[in-house]
Order: C-alpha cells, then structure tokens, then sequence
C-alpha cells in the first residue's frame, strides 16, 4: 500500500473526516471574495529634449578712438627787418607727410557661457482609481430560523437580511448593519 493519498480522498483527523478544504462534514462553505487594485508601472517615452545650436546675426557697434595728423598754417609777421634767402620766384615748397589711424575689424569667437543637459528622476504621486467588486455575505431566513454568528466573541446573532460586521475578522469590507439600510 502506497501512503501517498489522492487529493480528493477525504482526511480522518481525530474521528472527524474533513475534506483538503478543511470542511467538516455537514458543513458548507461560501467563499467571500473581492478584487484589489495591483498597480504596475513601466517606462514609457514621455517626450525629448534637444539642444542644438542656432547662428543669429546682430547689428554690433564699437566706438574706438582714433588719431591723425592735421597741418596748421599759421601766418604771423617777422620782427625786425632781416634778409630773405635766394632770389624771388625760386620755387621751394614744402612737403609734411601726414599719418592717421585707420580702423581695420576682425572677428574672433570666444566662449561666453556653457549650456548642459542632464537628466535627473523627480518623484510624484499619482493617484489611479478603479471600481473593484467585492462578495458580501446575505443572511436571508424564512420562518422562526435563528442564524448565530461565531466569528468574535459576544457576538449579536444575525438578524434576517443583514450584512458582515467589520468585527467578524474574515470580513474586509465597510461595516452595514442591514442590508436594507
């Protein structure tokens, strides 16, 4: 005899035969079930962000001071009387080179300010909603039937079509009184 039992054969636990269940004999029982919200998260693309670089022209003026020559003829009588050099009508002139400054532009770039991109996670909360489903239990009797309740001590007996109370400790849901309520 093998001692590996079939699981729908009943169990024989000190004189009283249960099923893998845990049901006594002569007892039925109705499971009382409701969904629960089970969020998941995955990342997603949520957009991009691109730096690129654009060449703008603007009009830029600079003052810069600059000098040059200039030739002052100035005319004033001699004192006193003294005798010319050469002869009336010998051509002499005379030649000053004169100088100034001239402006000539050249463009450099330079460095003036540095961007960076990073990418840093900031946490939020957001709250998501469903309608879940939920069983609750229904006493429903016809005649002088007395229902009992066992699930905590002092506990009232049910009292026609009334609903779990929250103190019944195999119960979750809101506590109602009556199912009519």
């Amino acid at each position: 005899m093998s001692s590996h039992k079939k699981e729908d054969e009943p169990v024989r636990k000190k004189g009283i035969i249960k099923d893998l269940l845990g049901v006594e004999e002569g007892e039925e029982r109705l499971e009382l079930r409701e969904e629960e919200l089970r969020v998941e998260k995955e990342r997603v693309e949520a957009g991009e962000v691109r730096l690129r670089k654009e060449v703008v022209k603007e009009k830029k003026t600079i003052d810069v001071p600059v000098t040059h020559e200039e030739v002052v003829v100035e005319k004033h009588p001699v004192a006193g009387r003294r005798p010319g050099e050469g002869d009336i009508g010998d051509d002499k002139e005379i030649r000053i080179p004169l100088t100034e400054e001239q402006v000539r532009v050249e463009k450099t770039p330079v460095v003036k300010e540095e961007i960076t991109l990073k990418k840093r996670a900031v946490q939020d909360t957001q709250k998501v909603s469903d309608t879940v489903k939920r069983e609750e239990a229904w006493v429903d009797r016809t005649g002088d039937a007395e229902v009992q309740t066992n699930s905590s001590a002092g506990a009232e007996p049910w009292r026609g079509s009334e609903r779990r109370y929250r103190h019944d400790k195999h119960y979750k849901g809101p506590e109602r009184r009556l199912a009519n309520a």
